[in-house]
């Protein structure tokens, strides 16, 4: 079997990605093979100290959204702030990935699952910064060179209107909801990703998963 040994599933929030981690990890386990999860979106270490700067001086808001208080970053008041928080964040990501990806597939013969990485930190500058010309600079590109060669990055793409039929209380739990629609959509034209599209049931989706990732579903 010829499987990438990391599989990166990105795309905005709701368009199921956690659902299709689940699933291939119970997929992988009925073959016998090793299967480590990883979440790699938030990566802070030295960037802390920039970030509690932040909150010192309200750059950085706590508001309460779905029942949980959540951090939102306004770094287009202060570009240069902006700039400091995305190469720190930059070395922090590089480290957890040495850590909890590199050393693995290096190391063992387990395969590497991952809900989130270098395309959704992206995303992330993009509505701090309301910069969605990010893609072109060079932060973007030292993102993407972190990304393994024997990889595989699986691009969910799913409608607003499909995405709000599933969460129909995105719009109030996520203020920035459409900014971050905004910013994959963007992502999604500059790059050229192995898109799926997520519009339809599980059942019509999840074979297509299967067999980009060169592995047959078990009878």
């Amino acid at each position: 079997m010829n499987i990438p040994r990391f599989i990166y599933f990105t795309g905005v929030d709701g368009s199921g990605k956690s659902t299709y981690i689940d699933l291939l990890v119970k997929e992988f386990e009925k073959r016998g093979l090793k299967i480590k999860q990883v979440w790699l979106r938030f990566n802070y270490l030295f960037t802390k100290p920039v970030l509690l700067y932040c909150r010192m001086v309200r750059l950085t808001r706590r508001p309460v959204r779905g029942g949980r208080e959540i951090s939102v970053h306004d770094f287009y008041k202060s570009p240069f702030i902006g700039r400091v928080v995305q190469y720190l964040h930059l070395l922090d990501t590089y480290l957890r990935y040495f850590f909890e990806v590199n050393l693995t597939i290096g190391l063992t013969r387990t395969y590497v699952l991952s809900d989130k990485f270098v395309y959704d930190i992206l995303a992330d500058f993009m509505i701090e910064n309301r910069d969605f010309d990010l893609p072109k600079k060079p932060i973007a590109r030292y993102l993407l060179n972190l990304l393994p060669k024997n990889g595989k990055v699986l691009y969910l793409s799913v409608s607003k209107e499909e995405i709000i039929k599933r969460k129909p209380g995105v719009l109030n739990d996520d203020e920035d909801f459409d900014l971050k629609y905004k910013a994959y959509k963007r992502l999604e034209e500059h790059f050229n990703f192995d898109i799926i599209d997520n519009d339809r049931d599980l059942g019509s989706v999840y074979p297509r998963v299967l067999k980009k990732i060169g592995l047959q579903s078990l009878k």
